[in-house]
């Protein structure tokens, strides 16, 4: 997943699922499902972690220094390389007020004509290459096939759009495709900043609700970052 812009009532977002070889043949389009789908919680603030302690223990940033510091989601942001340190718990589930979307999302297979146009630049999980307005709640590896880390993939299946809110957000979201259970799930959770002058959101014509109404999806375009 790729959060592209959080705004206060809003996320846009670009989603791949199922990497493969992007410089590869993509597979029969009579091979793959119509559609997989998701199941996409957010919840504002993010939720403490499993052992009690707050979400953002256990994050450090990267100074341009090549330094590190600890994390302050008080502090006044800019988008920065934040990493989590091996062994830190997972978050735990979120209280049911925090929760602003919880809702089935559709991701429609990639047609062969798109195929080679649609790929992630995946961002190494222990040294976040570049700068971004959001990084993962725990250690995460680098997707691999057939023993192969991957730093560019292919998908198989793929989608964009806007997740409205039920209500406005604060400062940080956490997204979860696991509705952030159980404790010992193997997923990370996404820690989305939100910038403080993000009003408005500019919506692309393909929008997600919480209350199921969705258009057709936009055809799929190149995925710059994600994890």
């Amino acid at each position: 997943m790729d959060p592209v812009r959080a705004f206060p009532r809003s996320l846009q977002f670009q989603l791949g699922i199922e990497f493969r070889f992007p410089d590869r043949p993509p597979p029969p389009p009579d091979s793959l499902l119509p559609a997989r789908y998701l199941r996409i919680q957010v919840a504002s603030p993010p939720p403490d972690r499993v052992d009690g302690s707050p979400w953002y223990k256990g994050l450090r940033v990267y100074d341009d220094d090549g330094s590190d510091r600890e994390f302050d989601p008080h502090a006044a942001w800019k988008q920065s390389s934040v990493f989590p340190l091996e062994g830190i718990s997972p978050f735990g589930q979120p209280p049911p007020e925090t929760i602003v979307f919880d809702q089935w999302v559709r991701v429609p297979a990639v047609p062969p004509t798109a195929a080679l146009t649609t790929a992630f630049t995946l961002i190494a999980p222990d040294k976040p290459d570049v700068p971004s307005n959001h990084f993962l709640s725990i250690p995460y590896p680098r997707p691999t096939i057939d023993g192969v880390e991957l730093k560019v993939s292919g998908v198989n299946y793929h989608t964009e759009g806007v997740l409205d809110f039920t209500s406005d957000v604060g400062a940080w979201i956490a997204v979860s495709f696991d509705r952030f259970w159980p404790p010992e799930r193997a997923s990370a959770d996404y820690v989305v900043a939100v910038p403080s002058d993000n009003v408005v959101a500019v919506e692309p014509p393909h929008r997600i609700t919480n209350n199921g109404g969705n258009t057709a999806p936009l055809a799929p375009y190149p995925i710059e970052h994600a994890w």
